[in-house]
């Protein structure tokens, strides 16, 4: 083999080399490279986080959710979980017709065992646009309301129920105890936390059925002095 011949054949191997290195490349730039940016891409964003009080609070609502709701008598009220069913609270509505119920105003109200007259109101409560009207069924005033919020901070209730000293409170049996309120007997349902994320409630016995005060971003003592300031 001749040296101009040997010389050819070193130079086209280095050329074939040459252009298998650029292949390789160009296929690496082609194949590689929008593969990664494809599968950066379609890498979902991590969810944003809860603040940390709100991520508290729903953990304690969780938890609540998760628990057996309570159902038996606290201080010779009962009480059940919410949609009993059978267990429902038994007032002169419960086997009522149509043309046995009423709704009636506030003035109807005036001057009955069923008025509610607060003589305490936490600070900032303002009263709201009355949310259901009072009810009589078969010319027996069963049911009256009355709401308040607390701007940004809290909402609240006051109503009477004529009947049965029964209510549903959808709590578990931890958050609820007996007490003495105003002198009477009274089941109480502690919120959540002590500032008062989670409805709390303080039911009391009366002579006509019950008074019941709930709270949702009160300290429990501030919605046993609702309770306690009732006439």
């Amino acid at each position: 083999m001749t040296k101009r011949i040997v010389v050819g054949v070193l130079l086209a191997a280095v050329a074939a080399l040459l252009l298998a290195c650029q292949v390789e490349q160009e296929a690496e730039d082609t194949d590689v490279t929008p593969a990664v940016t494809a599968a950066a891409s379609s890498t979902p964003l991590p969810n944003p986080t809860l603040p940390p009080l709100a991520a508290e609070q729903e953990r304690l609502r969780q938890e609540e959710d998760a628990k057996p709701k309570f159902e038996g008598v606290v201080n010779g009220i009962r009480l059940y979980p919410t949609g009993g069913g059978a267990s429902e609270r038994k007032d002169a509505c419960s086997d009522a017709k149509g043309e046995d119920v009423q709704q009636v105003t506030m003035d109807a109200v005036a001057g009955t065992v069923m008025e509610i007259t607060p003589t305490y109101l936490p600070d900032g409560a303002e009263e709201q646009a009355q949310m259901w009207p009072p009810v009589v069924c078969k010319g027996v005033l069963t049911s009256v309301e009355r709401w308040w919020t607390i701007r940004g901070k809290a909402t609240f209730f006051i109503a009477r129920r004529q009947g049965e000293q029964a209510i549903d409170t959808g709590a578990s049996a931890d958050r609820i105890s007996s007490a003495t309120v105003g002198g009477k007997r009274a089941a109480v349902v502690k919120p959540l936390t002590p500032a008062g994320y989670g409805w709390s409630m303080v039911i009391v016995a009366e002579d006509f059925g019950l008074t019941v005060i709930g709270a949702d971003g009160l300290p429990l003592d501030e919605t046993v002095k609702i309770a306690e300031g009732l006439r």
